[in-house]
């Protein structure tokens, strides 16, 4: 079963301040003082994405879930950008420290959630029915069918307008998956 997943578009200071808090608490400091916050006062910087996260990152690239996928800008969304918490890098690989294991975060700049903003409605939905296709089912986790898909596209077409205002008013995007 994969897990929940939302966006959060953060202005600099709530960016840089997130920064500050130290690796090992992030993940409280995620909920306590971004997920309960947004939710309450700040929906209209708040996208959910319920569990449609692993295959909209799939399907944006080259049918993988690489954290290292070099298809800027649409593997930015979901993988790309700054990783927060969740993964580190060793020897050029991904590894996830056991400590870590709840939560995966991920900071995309201004400059990046610009370029998304710009690229994502010009994705079509026959090209992302082409990424989804190539989806290796043995590490997918989840069953591939045309209801999956459909249930991926629609949550990738109520981003849209997050991703828009996220960028128009130049914040950043913070990624949040619970493992």
């Amino acid at each position: 079963m994969r897990d929940l997943a939302v966006l959060f578009a953060l202005s600099k200071e709530e960016a840089e301040s997130f920064k500050t808090v130290p690796r090992a608490v992030r993940s409280d400091y995620m909920h306590d003082n971004i997920e309960d916050i947004f939710f309450d006062e700040h929906l209209e910087y708040t996208q959910e994405l319920e569990t449609s996260w692993d295959a909209m990152h799939r399907m944006l690239t080259d049918g993988s879930l690489d954290i290292q996928n070099q298809c800027p800008p649409l593997c930015n969304v979901i993988m790309g950008g700054e990783i927060l918490y969740g993964l580190k890098m060793k020897d050029n690989k991904p590894i996830r420290p056991e400590e870590e294991s709840d939560q995966l975060i991920i900071l995309k700049t201004p400059e990046q959630v610009q370029e998304i903003a710009a690229a994502l409605p010009k994705r079509t939905k026959e090209a992302c029915r082409k990424c989804y296709d190539r989806i290796d089912s043995r590490n997918y986790g989840n069953e591939k069918n045309d209801e999956d898909f459909e249930y991926t596209w629609q949550w990738l077409q109520r981003s849209l307008v997050f991703w828009t205002r996220a960028a128009k008013e130049k914040r950043y995007v913070l990624f949040a998956a619970d493992q």
